[in-house]
């Protein structure tokens, strides 16, 4: 991209001319210098730059951005707006100016495959880079996700030429939508040779939930620098001033700026607010090249609030400019003079004198580039004028800014209506609320354009509440907030929404409309996993309002039907809905809605076998492939998966895992990848490759959280329980698995799971009280939670702790599951064999034989899946109880442990190592030196070969992220300088070549 004048390539908002010298911040700066990538090859950093209200935030990134183009980067520019929350307002004012500024040609090039995604930013992207795709349709989470990555990749490409320094401004004030995708650049942009710098005020009244949770999450990512403004010090504040005053104050300059530091605390807006009163009130003369007091400072009776400090300046400039200034207020941070011609009726010239004067007082400036436009110089000036304003003023200052406006765009852009819909709303008591209704509907559906859910919420709440009298126009509104509500991750509100509409449907005796909003309220719960009788309640009603006349939307009332049936238990009537809901399908012909009801056939499954429904779900694909619904055909192989788990054909697992992760992966599904990634983890865990487990059971969460409504914390508690049992690790879990196995909301599992810590961890009394007390409660009232790990964690722990009377009530309710393999939740975990846990349990009531019988079976169902680690703890089991019986089988009981704690040393399962050697079982091996985990033994063995991090990362199929952290461990553990000094370590010591088996 060719260099032009740094002058006129800065974004406007950067080129307003400061009327005050800049003074101080040397450790601020140097920091951002530092931060600022330039070489090639540098990487995205990220700069949170917090401080109060006024302390100097913007007045920094100004006095930077210049630095940073003079010196050949491309500054990009983008603000939240103090009253109207624009969906992704700073990113798009941001790549805007980008597109602005970028040959036509390599704006293309640098958009590259996501150009059709970014017009959901900016609308008018094809005009400056020529035809576009349209942006995907999908999930709420896909299009997300997708534009996310467009954002990324156009900002990745446009670096290469030139390094970007992208501010976003006053982000306190940001929409949701904005802080996610602040948190995916933050994590996904790695290779921009970007410097991004978000500013905030960070005083705690100041910082939103939303943006308080998202500074936890930028805070702990690599690459990612808190910077604090502080006050200005009472020697800057001197300097400043002396700069400012025109004059030689001489030995008064040290005691007047003392003064303004006690009375402002250095906030720097104050300091000069301050100055600005000393000058006008006549507090400080200038003549004759010197400056002098003629009262002390605080003889100016300074007052304590901003807003005073601002009607004392807007008094000295007249009732007719302070008019203006109230109505521009109004307005917001940015006016244009032809809406305050029309607001106020008074010609150019009028209005122009008292723009002067405000502009001569430094409360306005003018906008470069965009000519009769202004801003205010700082949202306190402008917030202390809208707060002085009696309510009935305000609205009618509102509703002149709305007509004004309105006569203005006669095609309001997504921006302008929700400016629009922001003034009629505030002006309703005056103007009535027909305006307002009609601009926040229209709003609502430029925000749901826009992937901002929250706010076409907030817009569609609001033209309820104003009124609309129509009952079938309210009905499709509140589906329309539903739906938001839904697609915002707010599950329970979208539930308050469908009932609202059944409501009115059943007045009306409407059956399309019951019908929708019934189906609505059953995929809300299911998003959220609510088990709620409401949602089977109001599809049945649906259906009886429907009749049998064969419809689609009669397919989805009795898939929906289907599928609450199963959340309630209630299996037989979920499969004949299910079967039903095939049948009417088949019968319209729909293919699609075929697909989708087979696909659902996973979770409405009931008693149907899983051999049957897996047959379902290859149909699902096959069709979806046929149609060319890729996300239909990856989210029906995503549940082939949990079912081949379920079924122990781990291998065809692992072939569809990458096949639908790679589908996934292009398409930009987090849902589908999060749960990916979750199936990877099992697998990993099943094959014995603890240290992949435990890394793609950490990224499913973090997918897992990028995804609305739902909350992956359960499912990576499972994986990481299973994982650190394996690792000898559980102590480090054992406070958590305490307070939930105590909550009442967390119980289900928990307390089973709290025994098996105790027992492993040796604390045998204590783990005996926990299975007391399940027992006294009764195993019933752990059906509603994870029922068969439940089953599997207390048979671990009455083994442990020989209960025998326990082991025969888990043994009879863990029976029916005996020739099936464990799994948890669906694919979160798979335990291998349910007749290990029913053999160690027949053994602990003291029935070998029973016991005997479903060992030998787990032995060959594990070794038949593959599954290393079940193998290992079923070797492990029936050697032990081979031993333990003597007689002619003790040389094969010798045998299984010797080949039980081979896998163990290999895998790395330290305690189930100690329970073999326990039982006379073989010699650990010499453990890898200088505490490195076999994890970083195995890394290490590939930087000896010469592999570079996004090698190591792609052969073990890990982040170069991770990978570059493992080697920094090594050369910590090690005392290594170097890559270098680490091979010719692994060499010297042996380290190259791996064991049998492991690599």
């Amino acid at each position: 991209m060719p260099a032009l004048d740094p002058a006129t390539e800065l974004p406007g908002s950067l080129r307003l001319t400061p009327s005050f010298p800049f003074v101080g911040r040397p450790r601020e700066l140097t920091l951002l210098r530092s931060l600022m990538p330039r070489a090639g090859g540098e990487g995205r950093r990220l700069a949170l730059l917090g401080g109060e209200a006024g302390s100097g935030k913007s007045r920094l990134v100004r006095e930077f951005a210049h630095e940073a183009a003079g010196e050949g980067a491309l500054v990009l520019y983008g603000g939240c707006d103090a009253v109207v929350r624009i969906p992704y307002q700073p990113v798009a004012e941001a790549l805007t100016h980008l597109a602005r500024v970028a040959e036509p040609d390599q704006l293309r090039d640098d958009l590259g495959a996501g150009g059709g995604e970014l017009t959901r930013l900016i609308p008018d992207l094809a005009a400056r880079a020529g035809p576009l795709p349209e942006p995907v349709t999908a999930d709420q989470d896909t299009e997300r996700h997708r534009l996310h990555q467009a954002v990324a990749e156009l900002l990745v490409n446009a670096s290469r030429r030139r390094p970007l320094l992208v501010i976003l401004e006053d982000v306190h004030w940001a929409d949701n939508p904005t802080l996610h995708l602040l948190r995916h650049l933050s994590r996904a942009a790695a290779d921009a040779r970007m410097l991004l710098v978000a500013t905030f005020r960070d005083l705690e009244a100041d910082v939103p939930a939303e943006l308080s949770s998202a500074l936890v999450d930028l805070r702990r990512t690599e690459g990612v620098v808190p910077i604090r403004l502080a006050g200005l010090t009472s020697g800057e504040i001197a300097e400043l001033v002396g700069q400012a005053a025109g004059g030689d104050l001489g030995d008064e300059l040290p005691r007047l700026a003392g003064s303004i530091h006690e009375l402002t605390e250095g906030n720097a807006f104050l300091v000069i607010e301050l100055w600005r009163a000393l000058v006008e009130t006549g507090a400080l003369v200038a003549a004759g090249g010197r400056a002098h007091l003629t009262r002390p400072p605080q003889e100016l009776a300074t007052p304590d609030t901003v807003r005073e400090v601002v009607t004392q300046r807007v008094a000295r400039l007249g009732e007719e400019t302070t008019a203006v200034l109230e109505l521009a207020a109004v307005i917001g941070p940015e006016f244009d003079l032809a809406v305050l011609v029309s607001g106020t009726g008074r010609d150019e010239a009028a209005l122009l004198g008292s723009i002067d004067l405000a502009l001569r007082s430094g409360m306005v400036a003018d906008v470069p580039e965009r000519p009769l436009v202004f801003r205010f110089a700082h949202e306190l000036v402008r917030r202390a004028l809208y707060d002085r304003l009696p309510a009935p003023r305000r609205a009618e200052l509102h509703l002149c800014a709305g007509e004004a406006l309105e006569a203005g765009s006669p095609q309001p852009s997504a921006r302008t209506l929700a400016d629009l819909a922001h003034h009629f709303t505030a002006a309703a008591p005056l103007g009535g609320a027909e305006r307002a209704v009609d601009y926040n509907l229209r709003a609502a559906e430029a925000a749901t354009a826009a992937l901002a859910f929250d706010e076409a919420a907030l817009a569609l709440r609001t033209a309820l509440r104003l009124g609309i009298a129509d009952e079938r126009e309210r009905a499709e509104v509140e589906l329309a907030l539903g739906v938001a509500c839904y697609r915002a991750g707010r599950g329970s509100e979208a539930l308050e929404a469908y009932r609202g509409v059944a409501a009115i449907a059943r007045a009306a005796g409407n059956a399309d409309l019951l019908a929708r909003a019934a189906v609505g309220f059953e995929n809300s719960c299911w998003r959220m996993a609510a088990v709620d009788a409401g949602a089977l309640e109001l599809l049945t009603e649906a259906a009886a309002m429907q009749g049998e006349e064969d419809s689609g939307r009669r397919v989805m009332v009795l898939s929906g039907q289907a599928r609450a049936c199963a959340f309630l238990g209630d299996h037989d009537r979920s499969a004949r809905l299910r079967d039903e809901s095939i049948e009417v399908a088949r019968r319209l012909g729909d293919r699609r809605a075929l697909a989708t009801v087979l696909m659902r056939a996973y979770w409405a499954r009931g008693t149907t076998g899983l051999d049957e429904i897996l047959e379902m779900l290859t149909e699902s694909r096959d069709l979806a492939a046929e149609l060319g619904d890729i996300e239909l055909q990856a989210e029906a192989m995503e549940w082939r998966i949990s079912a081949l788990i379920a079924l122990g054909d781990l291998e065809s697992a692992r072939q569809e895992l990458a096949e639908v992760y790679e589908m996934a992966s292009r398409v930009g599904q987090p849902f589908i990848i999060h749960v990916a990634q979750h199936y990877r983890s099992t697998i990993a865990l099943s094959d014995g490759r603890l240290a992949e487990a435990e890394e793609t059971a950490e990224r499913s969460f973090e997918w897992g959280r990028l995804l609305t409504g739902r909350d992956p914390t359960a499912t990576y508690g499972v994986q990481m329980f299973g994982i650190r049992r394996e690792q000898g690790r559980l102590a480090e879990l054992a406070p958590v698995v305490r307070i939930l196995a105590a909550s009442k909301d967390q119980g289900g599992a928990w307390g089973p799971g709290l025994a098996v810590v105790l027992a492993e961890l040796g604390m045998h009394d204590e783990a005996r009280r926990e299975l007391a007390r399940v027992r006294r409660k009764g195993l019933i009232e752990l059906r509603t939670g994870l029922w068969l790990a439940s089953l599997v964690y207390l048979a671990d722990a009455v083994a442990l702790v020989g209960d025998d009377a326990l082991a025969t009530e888990v043994y009879t309710e863990l029976l029916p599951s005996a020739g099936s393999i464990v799994t948890v939740g669906h694919g979160v975990a798979c335990y291998g064999s349910a007749d290990r846990y029913l053999g160690v349990v027949a053994a602990t009531a003291g029935e070998r034989e029973i016991a005997r019988g479903h060992l030998e079976v787990a032995l060959e169902v594990d070794r038949a899946m593959g599954a290393w680690t079940w193998l290992a703890h079923s070797q492990y089991a029936l050697g032990k109880l081979l031993v333990e019986a003597g007689g002619n089988d003790r040389a094969r009981g010798r045998r299984l442990l010797r080949e039980a704690g081979s896998l163990a040393e290999r895998i790395g399962m330290p305690t189930l190592l100690g329970r073999v050697r326990a039982e006379g079982g073989p010699a650990p091996r010499r453990p890898p030196p200088d505490g490195l985990s076999p994890r970083e033994l195995q890394i290490l063995r590939l930087v000896a070969q010469g592999l570079s991090n996004r090698d190591i990362g792609a052969r073990l199929v890990v982040s170069e992220h991770t990978a570059a952290n493992h080697v920094r461990s090594i050369l910590r553990k090690t005392g290594c300088a170097n890559r270098t000094e680490a091979a010719a370590y692994a060499y010297g010591r042996g380290l190259t070549a791996a064991p049998a088996g492991r690599e």
